[in-house]
Order: C-alpha cells, then structure tokens, then sequence
C-alpha cells in the first residue's frame, strides 16, 4: 500500500510533514497568558492532549469566554494533573448528576486580566445528552494522533472531529425526549461548528475514519446522520435514524437505552424544580474544602465595595454564600427580646443600651448596666448562630464571603463587650457575671477565616471619603485598623489607599493563592 493510499484511509496514521512541525501556530490577539503558559508546559513536558471540540471558537476558549475542552492521553494523565497544579489549577465538582467518569472540571486564576480559567479535561470520549452523557467511544489514541499543530492549541484532524460531531449531534438532538422538549434541532453555535467542519473536511476521508475506528456506526448510518443534519428532515425521520444510532453503539452506554432515557427524564425534572421553584443557581463546588473569607476594614475602606467584587468574581461559578457577620440576621429569641427594648430607647428608656464602651480600657465605673450587657449577648448570639451556619456551606465545598469578622484583637468592631467585667468587676451581680461568661462563650465559638483580608487605609483619607458619617466615629475604627500590628497575624493586609481596581487584583491573588 502507498503513502498515498494510507494518507486516504487512514490520515491519522502519516506523520506530520517537517514544515507542518517547525510551523509556529498563530496566537489571537486576546489570549490569556495563563492559557499560553499552559500550552508551553504541556508541550515541554511531552502530554499528549487536543482541544477535542468547538475549535471554530478556539479564540474565545484561549482569551477566557469558553472553557478549555481538552482531550488528554489517560498514559500522560499524571504528567498533565502535575502540570496543572503548578499553575494553580483546582478541581471542582459539579452538582449531583452533572458529573460523568472521565470527566473532571479545574479552575485556575489568570492574574494578568483576573479572569478565571475553566479547563474542562476529558480522559476519555464521553458523549451523550447533557443530562447523562451515558457513551464512551473508545478511539481516544486515534484521535489524539490525528492532531495538527497549526493551530494556537493542537487540535484533531477535521474528519475525526466532524465524525464525532455528528455522533454527538444526534444523541443530543434525536431522540424522543428531546424533540418533545423542543431541543430537536441544531443550536445556532452548533449550526455554526458544522458549517465551519464542512468547509474544511474531505468527506472521503471522513468516511475512512468512520470504517476504520467507528465500524459499530458504519458509513451508510454515519452519512445518513450527517445529511440529517445539514437538511431539514421532518423530526419523525430524524428520530428513527436516531434510534437505529442508539442501538448501534449500545454495547458503549453505561446504561441500557432505555434506563438511561428514564434518567434523563428525571434529572429534567429535578434541575427544572430547582432551577425554577427553589432558585438554586446551578454552581460547582472545590473538590477538597470550603473556605471562608473575612473582609474587615473601617468605614470609607471599600469593604462592601470589595465584597460584592469578590461575591460576583466567585458567585458566577462556584456555590457562594455571602453575610455580615458585623450585622448577621436576628434569631427570634433577638426579635422577641430586642424588638421591645428597641421600642423603649424610642422613648427615651433603656439609655444604657446606646452607650459606646472600649472593652480595651472600660472599668467597672464604665459599666451601664445588665440591660446593656443582655443587648451584645443577643448580638453574640445572632453572630454565632450565622458563624456555624456558614461554617456548613464552607465544609460542603462552598466558598464563604462574610463583610467583618469578629476578632479578639480589634476592640471596637465586632467583638465581646461585656466579657471584660469578669476579670475587672468581681463583685458583679450573678446575673451580670452569667450575662458576660454567655456573651465570652459565644465569641470563643467563632474561629478566624480561612483567609482574613483587611483594609488598610489612613483615617485621614478615611474621613475623606465619608464626609456624611461622624468624622471621629470614622477615625476610630479605621485607626484600630490602621495601628495594630499585623505581622504576626495570619491576613493579608492590603492598602485600601490604591484604585479599587489594583485592591480587588491583590484580594484576588490572595484568595486564590489560599484555595
């Protein structure tokens, strides 16, 4: 047989000409510099990998809109995991029923633009509907040794491509289910990929891909599938070539035909009721642990500006639950006991409950009576209750953001109030002494962030910023802040004096270096 003979049957098995291998491939303008680096160490570490598919928007996966759908040998698979752990890449876990074997989602932090790169590694073919993606084909090598290297990341050969799109195309879109649920015809972006295919395959040679490494399809089917597509074929015709594709590649489904059709059904309907009636985003959660995220800082340091920044960079992909620990939601033991002292400082009663005392240097002649210390136990309380309530989202994998955090070492924000009568009032009333051990209690149960950011920021700059609050109120907090030492803390202490873009790039940095 010829070297021509065997470039038509079976392309993927010529090796790629001198100048196609000494080619540099075209770098778009917008790519991430993550991207290239990730490139450039697959390659000097010798990984068999592709970019397997929707390589007509190959630019928007390498500058951050897409994800990065790569295909990788399973015998270079712990060369590749190595690789993107020491570019910072971290596994995600889809929601129950999202997830299929072979298939892992990892999160990396460009930091030249902030943006988060999602690189969706596939260790074998799995195709299916969304729902279950049940196949696996097992021509992963083939495949990988189609790829070409002319283009910015490696990508198969367009006949092994066009092969597995219409295999794909037709699982997704030909079956009874889906037409019923309206989702029996191409997408605009698949229409898009085909038309793109098609303009650069040779059919020949597609075919000779289909009766070399998908014999179980065959070409007559195969053709049929593509010409489907490409035509207006009324639903019922396109569902029997549907059918008659399901039974072919049967014996690759992890479940019988019509298991698999029932589990899609179910999940539907699950992910419609939580999508639609409970209003459950549908977002990934970190493979190891949660983590929780502490933002403090005094007024006018962009606190709350910074945790909304931080909320939308993480909340777009990750389960992400946001508080304020400075005024966490009041328990009903808090609305049945505050509520009326509320309404007797209205009117003038209960002034106690106003006073401002600095636990740092309060003395027992400072101390304004039980009603007061009642009030900042009910505070603590509250702060506790939301502490192990978000400690729980952050052990199932969820990411925590909370504006302030109690800390033992910042006295006029956020922390115990009447503790201090213990150790300085020893002839306190019982009543006061039990109020004091509860509220120290309390805040002893609320450990420090996983990741402690804090605001620093000049108090004069401070009350620059904040011309309507009270300027020594502003002063105050913000000098706390602002004067401690925090060396010998674990945070990261970022100056809030900078544009608010370089302080979200430094919380960003700091967040992601601590996942």
């Amino acid at each position: 047989m010829t070297t021509s003979e065997v470039s038509q049957k079976t392309p993927y098995l010529v090796p790629p000409r001198r100048d196609e291998e000494d080619r540099v491939a075209p770098i778009p303008p917008g790519a991430l510099g993550l991207v290239l680096e990730l490139r450039a160490e697959l390659t000097a570490k010798a990984v068999r990998y592709c970019h397997w598919k929707s390589n007509d928007m190959l630019a928007r996966s390498m500058d951050g809109h897409n994800d990065l759908d790569l295909l990788v040998h399973r015998r270079d698979a712990k060369r590749f995991l190595a690789v993107i752990a020491h570019l910072g890449f971290h596994r995600a876990l889809a929601p129950a029923g999202r997830d299929h074997p072979g298939v892992a989602h990892y999160y990396s932090l460009d930091r030249g633009s902030g943006v988060l790169v999602h690189l969706h590694a596939h260790f074998q073919l799995v195709l299916g509907d969304d729902a279950t993606k049940n196949f696996r084909l097992p021509v992963e090598a083939a495949y990988l040794a189609s790829v070409s290297r002319e283009e910015p990341l490696p990508i198969p050969a367009p006949e092994f491509e066009l092969s597995l799109f219409v295999v794909r195309m037709m699982l997704k879109h030909a079956t009874w289910d889906a037409l019923l649920l309206g989702n029996g015809r191409l997408g605009e972006s698949e229409r898009r990929e085909l038309a793109w295919l098609l303009s650069r395959v040779e059919l020949d040679r597609c075919r000779a891909v289909i009766e070399t490494q998908l014999p179980v399809v065959g070409v007559d089917l195969w053709s049929r599938c593509l010409l489907s597509l490409t035509e207006d074929w009324p639903p019922r015709r396109r569902l029997v070539l549907g059918r008659r594709l399901l039974a072919a590649i049967a014996a690759h489904g992890r479940r019988p035909p019509a298991v698999d059709t029932a589990v899609r059904i179910l999940r539907r309907g699950q992910w419609a009721w939580a999508r639609f009636v409970l209003r459950r985003p549908t977002r990934k959660r970190l493979e190891r642990t949660g983590i929780t995220i502490g933002i403090v800082g005094g007024d006018g340091s962009g606190k709350s500006t910074a945790v909304e920044a931080v909320a939308t960079w993480l909340g777009s992909t990750f389960v992400v639950h946001r508080t304020h620990l400075g005024r966490p939601r009041p328990s009903l033991l808090t609305l049945a006991l505050k509520g009326p002292m509320y309404v007797a400082r209205r009117l003038g009663r209960l002034p106690s409950t106003t006073r401002s005392v600095d636990p740092a240097t309060a003395s027992i002649e400072d101390f304004p009576g039980a009603a007061w210390a009642l009030w900042h136990v009910l505070t603590a309380r509250d702060r506790q209750r939301e502490y192990r309530a978000l400690r729980r989202v952050a052990d199932r994998g969820g990411i925590v953001i909370s504006d302030r955090w109690p800390l033992p070492y910042l006295h006029l924000m956020d922390c115990s109030r009447a503790a201090w009568v213990l150790d300085r009032s020893p002839r306190a009333s019982p009543v006061v002494r039990w109020l004091a051990r509860t509220e120290r209690r309390l805040y002893a149960d609320i450990a420090a962030p996983d990741v402690l950011v804090v605001l620093r920021i000049d108090p004069e700059l401070a009350v620059a910023r904040r011309p309507e609050d009270d300027p020594a109120y502003v002063r105050s907090r913000n000098g706390e802040v602002f004067d401690t030492d925090w060396r010998h803390i674990d945070a990261v202490v970022v100056d809030a004096s900078r544009p608010p873009e370089q302080v979200l790039a430094a919380i960003r940095n700091a967040v992601w270096d601590r996942l």
